[in-house]
């Protein structure tokens, strides 16, 4: 790091509220734009509320714009292409049940769901859609001047962020998975080409 500019912005990130989707354990991902349950509503008034905070980034998707507008009431919303959710393709809108016979089904989860959804995406397409968004955004934050800032996303977009760049925690991809509503408090040093997480809280 010898001769790179640093500073460090705190990211707290949280998981939206939950969708009629994901109440059936169905495959919501990117391609279904769903809103908040109305349970999904009683969990964004019961979680941590930010009135004081004047500026929330969100996800191109709805979910995110409502979970946001209770727990950020007077917050400007911004929105950032790439952080949303995975795109599951052919398995949108349909639970595991569902697509127990189905062989494409079968055979991506025999991968450990890494490999491409049928028309949609891979982990690695998820993974670097939303690495290369999160640095990104740190970045022209951090130049900025913005020390403390502001997410609410999808649970693909902790884990694919966290997964790369929190390597040196232990946990696998799957164990950054958070419940609707919740997140993490990250510290995060902002590098002259990319960025570092220093630490992880559960919030």
């Amino acid at each position: 790091m010898d001769g790179q500019r640093t500073d460090e912005v705190e990211l707290f990130l949280f998981r939206h509220g939950q969708t009629p989707g994901n109440a059936e354990r169905r495959y919501v991902g990117s391609a279904d734009d769903q809103p908040l349950s109305e349970l999904g509503r009683e969990q964004a008034r019961a979680a941590r509320s930010f009135p004081d905070v004047d500026l929330v980034y969100v996800s191109t998707l709805r979910r995110t714009h409502e979970t946001a507008a209770i727990m950020f009431p007077n917050a400007r919303q911004v929105v950032v292409e790439g952080i949303q959710e995975m795109d599951f393709g052919a398995f949108t809108g349909r639970s595991a049940d569902e697509m127990a016979d189905d062989e494409e089904y079968r055979a991506w989860v025999d991968g450990w769901c890494l490999g491409p959804c049928p028309g949609g995406e891979s982990k690695a397409d998820l993974d670097q859609r939303v690495c290369a968004a999160m640095r990104d955004l740190l970045m022209a934050a951090a130049a900025r001047g913005e020390r403390v800032v502001h997410m609410v996303g999808h649970g693909g977009t902790m884990m694919a962020f966290l997964d790369h760049y929190a390597h040196d925690d232990g946990r696998n991809y799957y164990e950054w998975n958070v419940g609707n509503c919740q997140g993490y408090r990250i510290l995060v040093r902002v590098l002259d080409d990319d960025v570092e997480v220093v630490s992880v809280h559960l919030l």
